[in-house]
């Protein structure tokens, strides 16, 4: 089961954003049902926010010591926002309704990919002799791609076929023998495939190599 969970992170939060984040915290948790009893309690909180909304709004313009302080009421306000996060994860106890009423970034819930559709596959010739170049139709989802090759006629056996894995959907394979024709196909990779040892190829393509 994925675990829901309140994020307590709020490093790549801008600074003019954290405090309406927070703002937003406060206003959801109020009167709440689902926590009665916040750690720290939104008093505490309101006031960390005020103080940091002041100090932003004064480093805009202001002295390095106003930037300064500015730095230091976020840093307290981020702390204290964190606490209540880890409140709000031990109440909640994974209930995605309770952890949305709460007014925090949640945790994504790991989306699976399964086994990608067949892509396309489009070999040329290379600029060397025994190279040969591959287009392979890009998935967005793909993790890498995986191109079979023999010569001709086809094996009746994937794993009679030599193999190659690539990062990209282009690339080229070298060392093959001139002058006699190959088979080329090609499948785009996922976790879920690979801990199968499942995949849709492409339709195969044969090319007579230079």
């Amino acid at each position: 089961m994925n675990t829901k969970k309140a994020l307590i992170g709020f490093s790549k939060i801008r600074d003019n954003e954290l405090a309406s984040y927070a703002q937003k915290i406060v206003q959801k948790m109020t009167d709440n049902p689902n926590f009665t009893a916040p750690q720290p309690d939104l008093a505490t909180v309101q006031n960390a926010i005020t103080l940091y909304m002041a100090a932003l709004i004064k480093s805009k313009d202001g002295s390095k010591e106003d930037t300064a302080n500015k730095v230091a009421t976020r840093l307290v306000l981020e702390n204290l926002l964190g606490s209540l996060g880890v409140h709000v994860n031990q109440v909640s106890e994974n209930d995605l309704i309770k952890l949305d009423s709460s007014g925090f970034n949640v945790s994504k819930t790991p989306s699976v990919i399964g086994i990608l559709d067949a892509p396309t596959l489009d070999v040329y010739y290379g600029n060397n002799s025994g190279e040969m170049i591959f287009e392979i139709g890009a998935d967005p989802h793909a993790t890498e791609y995986v191109v079979l090759y023999s010569p001709s006629p086809a094996p009746a056996d994937d794993a009679e076929y030599y193999t190659k894995i690539f990062s990209k959907s282009r690339g080229t394979i070298s060392n093959l023998t001139s002058g006699i024709k190959y088979i080329f196909k090609a499948a785009a990779t996922s976790s879920e495939a690979n801990k199968m040892g499942i995949y849709n190829f492409s339709n195969p393509v044969e090319k007579f190599v230079p």
